[in-house]
């Protein structure tokens, strides 16, 4: 916990919980740079992140090795993710950099930005989970509480949810 800080938005116990289940021979994927990024790399520095937003990876690349980021636009909304197709969602393919790496033992979910309809929300990172998860993988998926993502959980792991924890924004946990 050494590099937690107050600007961190990730309810303290998820933290925990993710640090308790964090080992150097695992790898992780976080979807979404922040405040916290530091600290998943400097507990795993098996850790990759995928972020659209320029301004957080500038924050981080000083560092996190710029190999552990990848930068992915997701071109598309919140509005329009619920109505999507199958077909349509497959279409969004995952970067061959985190093809390689996969699969994964821990999937953090907390980016990119799904707190209006115009923001690109979580859909694409959920349903590429699935594909870049094994048995075992632990994914948390953070503001679980909003409607995209409460689809998404629904759509994607609904017999798999294993822990709801309870704070301000609602994350869930899911066991596959």
């Amino acid at each position: 916990m050494e590099y937690y800080n107050n600007k961190i938005k990730l309810d303290l116990d998820v933290i925990k919980d993710i640090l308790r289940n964090t080992k150097e021979t695992k790898k992780m994927l976080v979807f979404g740079l922040g405040y916290d990024s530091i600290m998943w790399y400097k507990a795993n520095n098996n850790t990759y992140f995928i972020e659209n937003n320029d301004e957080y990876i500038k924050l981080n690349i000083n560092e996190i090795p710029s190999d552990h980021i990848i930068k992915y636009e997701y071109k598309i909304t919140c509005k329009r993710s619920i109505s999507l197709k199958d077909y349509e969602i497959e279409k969004f393919f995952i970067p061959e950099k985190i093809l390689e790496l996969a699969p994964f033992d821990i999937i953090l979910i907390d980016g990119p930005e799904g707190w209006s309809e115009n923001k690109p929300g979580r859909l694409i990172p959920c349903y590429w989970s699935t594909l870049l998860s094994k048995p075992r993988t632990l994914i948390y998926i953070d503001d679980s509480s909003r409607k995209l993502e409460s689809y998404c959980i629904k759509k994607y792991f609904s017999n798999k949810v294993k822990e709801i924890f309870l704070n301000r924004n609602k994350c869930t946990k899911i066991f596959m």
